[in-house]
């Protein structure tokens, strides 16, 4: 979540492991309406052959010849800088993009999946404002890379039958945290809240004491937007829809209390009443519901809907052969490549998104694989 510290490894496919290297200091906000620093930026990525028939490839152009068992990290910088600043600065060479790089803001965000699998605008609030409003941001994370496969022989015109799924995998460790402990900027704002079926995470609420402790990953999102594979010789358009866009959080939707280390995990983007990150805001800037109310709780309602996906096992699968006309691999010696698009960005609903895990570093490593053949 906040000050962060990112990791990020990208492990990819029945024979790969994918990874980056980049490191760069930058800054990030913390919360709504808070801020903090973000100390390191982290993307490892190379190939690591293992012993299969067939094994995934990365580029982070996608142009034909360009796949190989590593990108280097400034290109991925280069990408994250882009983004940002609208291709500005795109012809400076890599010592400036580093500089560059290293100022990037993040700010708390959000977004939800539009019905056509795109992701929507992003939105931060601006908390200086009455009555309350919302702006578009760019402040997040984005790049893209792209996937395909070869074997040990190499792509022939007589390759075919590979058709490869795409998993996350050692899914639980993708997102790791600093643990923050604190104090309620007011009393329990929970210790009202009745006991009703299905929802027994009250309890867990209403006993979070004056000093507690948290984990900074429980804030984070990063999203997966894969599009169609495509011949490996043409190019994407950039006007094409998503097959598909993933949202994953690293934390529990459910609030829940991990006696053995004693930490809390305050849970997803939850209503207002269960939110203790809304309830902390309240209380530092009381003045919000003397704005637009029904914008905010629209903005809140839009988020719980999204039902972001945990880092559990049965969540792994990002791209399923079954599900898709579309294949990525190589059928009749015609390869294909895929692109994936990553976002990374705070939440700013998220019950977690605290002032107390301001300045606390994260580690996300992405780790793809095709998985085992059946």
């Amino acid at each position: 979540m906040r000050g962060i510290s990112k990791k990020m490894f990208i492990s990819i496919l029945t024979s790969v492991i994918v990874m980056v290297t980049m490191v760069a200091t930058t800054f990030a906000w913390v919360g709504i309406f808070t801020y903090a620093n973000t100390e390191k930026f982290s993307l490892n990525l190379k190939v690591q052959e293992l012993d299969a028939n067939y094994f995934l490839t990365i580029s982070s152009t996608g142009k034909s010849g360009t796949f190989s068992s590593e990108v280097p990290a400034i290109d991925i910088k280069r990408q994250i800088v882009n983004e940002r600043y609208n291709n500005r600065y795109s012809s400076l060479e890599n010592e400036k993009i580093e500089k560059i790089f290293d100022d990037i803001r993040l700010v708390p965000a959000t977004t939800h999946i539009n019905n056509d699998n795109s992701l929507d605008t992003f939105y931060a609030m601006n908390y200086d404002s009455t009555p309350l409003t919302l702006y578009e941001t760019n402040g997040y994370y984005k790049f893209d890379l792209y996937l395909s496969v070869d074997t040990k022989e190499g792509i022939t015109s007589e390759t075919t039958g590979i058709n490869a799924n795409v998993f996350l995998s050692d899914i639980e460790n993708t997102l790791t945290g600093s643990i923050s402990n604190g104090l309620l900027y007011n009393d329990n704002p929970f210790q009202d809240l009745p006991s009703v079926v299905g929802k027994e995470y009250y309890d867990i609420l209403k006993q979070i004491p004056v000093k507690y402790t948290v984990d900074s990953k429980n804030a984070v999102r990063f999203a997966i937007t894969a599009y169609n594979p495509i011949r490996i010789d043409e190019e994407y358009t950039g006007n094409e829809l998503p097959e598909l866009t993933k949202i994953y959080q690293g934390g529990k939707e459910i609030p829940n209390y991990n006696e053995k280390d004693d930490i809390y995990d305050l849970g997803g983007v939850l209503p207002l009443e269960e939110n203790l990150a809304i309830q902390e805001l309240l209380v530092i800037r009381d003045y919000i519901y003397k704005g637009d109310k029904q914008l905010f709780n629209d903005k809140l309602n839009t988020a719980i809907k999204r039902n972001d996906y945990e880092l559990i096992e049965e969540n792994k699968c990002v791209w399923n052969k079954f599900e898709h006309s579309n294949y990525l691999g190589c059928m009749n010696g015609i390869q294909t490549k895929m692109k994936f698009t990553i976002y990374l960005w705070f939440e700013g609903w998220d019950s977690d998104c605290l002032k107390l895990i301001e300045e606390k570093p994260i580690s996300l490593r992405l780790s793809f694989t095709a998985g085992k053949e059946e």
